[in-house]
């Protein structure tokens, strides 16, 4: 399982961008991000620019802009992001098939775009494709939610994190990708370099 790190709610701009680079830093698979409607992808971009590794997920509502425009702008951020866009998408279905098509280096209505994805097609899901949990509790009850999440084999997981994203990297990271995650590695790793 793959686990997302939500900054949705997170309002200050330098604290997402902190976030996310850090994220990238202690192993987190991606982060989910909007913004104003219409300026989602601007936000995305904004973090792609701090990471190198982070998958970027934009949460958008499909509803809000025009399909093309919306699948262009989605475009322009996988070539920023080198590969590393995806998209939650919340809106009509017609809409939908319409971005993934657009997406996917199909022709949508007589267009296609250009320039097109870096990836041969952007994943695009819906939003009961991800949950989302938030983790508040101690390690120990935070691990469970992921084991339970896991062992339901739920691909993606998104989380809402309140503590040093560097503890969710060290003791949550590795316990959602394996059952045999090995716990006293990550206690030991913080008797060596505690976590602040």
């Amino acid at each position: 399982m793959r686990l997302v790190l939500d900054l949705r709610k997170v309002s200050s701009h330098s604290e997402r961008c902190r976030l996310a680079s850090e994220a990238d830093q202690h192993g987190i698979w991606g982060t989910v991000v909007t913004g104003p409607p219409g300026a989602e992808c601007v936000e995305a971009a904004a973090i792609a620019a701090v990471t190198s590794n982070l998958s970027i997920i934009v949460d958008v509502d499909g509803d809000a802009a025009h399909p093309t425009t919306l699948a262009e702008e989605v475009a322009v951020l996988d070539q920023i992001s080198r590969r590393r866009a995806a998209l939650i998408f919340r809106g009509e279905t017609t809409t939908k098939l319409s971005v993934v098509a657009l997406l996917s280096g199909l022709s949508s209505n007589g267009v296609i775009l250009s320039p097109p994805p870096a990836q041969t097609s952007v994943p695009v899901f819906a939003p009961e494709d991800m949950p989302e949990v938030d983790l508040e509790g101690d390690l120990q009850s935070s691990a469970a939610i992921i084991d339970q999440y896991r062992d339901a084999n739920t691909p993606f997981l998104i989380v809402s994190w309140d503590r040093p994203i560097k503890e969710l990297g060290r003791h949550l990271v590795g316990r959602a990708a394996s059952p045999d995650f090995p716990q006293m590695v990550a206690d030991l790793a913080d008797e060596i370099d505690p976590i602040e």
